[in-house]
């Protein structure tokens, strides 16, 4: 039976704006935040959130999408044949027995019968990090979570059909996800925000807070030194601290510094010309 790999381009969701889809705030660590207006808290928020998720590499947030797999043909010249170039019938002398073909990006010997592979009968491969399937509906029904399961073969998130059935091998693309000939899969991709992270957005959103009601803060100022009474401070300059990938509040650059170490300015993507890309809607 086929198996069907999915392949998203970098961004699958395609955000109108930029920047986490969900961070939960954790305010248990900040005093007063009940004390500022809806529209500050909101604003602290977005502040708070989309500032750690880009100095964290852009890693964490779960995006919900919804993906149309399609799966692959080892029939007609559809793909790139290794050898022989021409994937017409096989009845002719010097054809071999298997097909080396490369399908989306995986090497596969098409034209066997039986167990040419350890893959499951029927299965989809999902680019993760998969927190959560929330649907999966073909020709426009809702397919019951117990008909499948969700593995991880080789750290690539699988989906698995289990009640004897398969997974469409093709659809209708100018058919709507309600409708029949259709095929969508529906899930949350990404990495969740740990406690940690939810309550170092919550201590920055304050300090913003406090900025933004002309209230004292944690946030850095950009003084180079000041002299009175005796008593002379210097602050350093705050892009020093996001040159370094910090943002000058201590405990918030304390969690920083333990989820990206290397200062990645986002995780390490790898793309190849045979991999064929894959259909997200909205």
């Amino acid at each position: 039976m086929p198996v069907i790999d999915v392949v998203f381009p970098p961004d699958p969701s395609d955000p109108t704006e930029e920047g986490p889809c969900f961070w939960p705030v954790d305010v248990a660590c900040v005093a007063g935040w009940g004390d500022y207006s809806p529209s500050v808290q909101a604003a602290a928020t977005a502040w708070s959130t989309y500032i750690l998720w880009a100095l964290t590499g852009r890693r964490f947030g779960a995006c919900q999408i919804i993906v149309r797999p399609c799966g692959a043909r080892c029939q007609g010249p559809n793909g790139y044949l290794t050898f022989p170039v021409n994937s017409g019938s096989t009845s002719g002398a010097g054809m071999p027995w298997m097909v080396p073909w490369i399908d989306g990006g995986i090497w596969r010997n098409c034209g066997c019968a039986g167990g040419c592979t350890c893959a499951a009968d029927c299965e989809v491969r999902l680019l993760g990090p998969v927190i959560e399937i929330e649907s999966v509906t073909v020709d426009g029904v809702i397919v019951p979570e117990t008909s499948y399961r969700l593995d991880w073969v080789g750290g690539a998130a699988t989906l698995v059909r289990t009640d004897g059935e398969c997974w469409p091998e093709c659809q209708d693309m100018n058919a709507d996800i309600t409708e029949t000939g259709s095929f969508a899969i529906t899930y949350r991709r990404g990495i969740s925000v740990p406690t940690s992270g939810q309550l170092a957005a919550g201590m920055m959103a304050g300090e913003f807070a406090k900025a933004c009601a002309g209230q004292d803060c944690a946030l850095p100022a950009q003084l180079a030194s000041l002299t009175r009474n005796g008593v002379q401070v210097e602050v350093v300059d705050p892009s020093t601290f996001l040159e370094n990938g910090l943002t000058g509040i201590a405990m918030v650059d304390l969690w920083i510094r333990s989820v990206n170490p290397a200062r990645k300015a986002q995780r390490s993507r790898v793309y190849s010309p045979d991999v064929r890309p894959m259909r997200v809607t909205q």
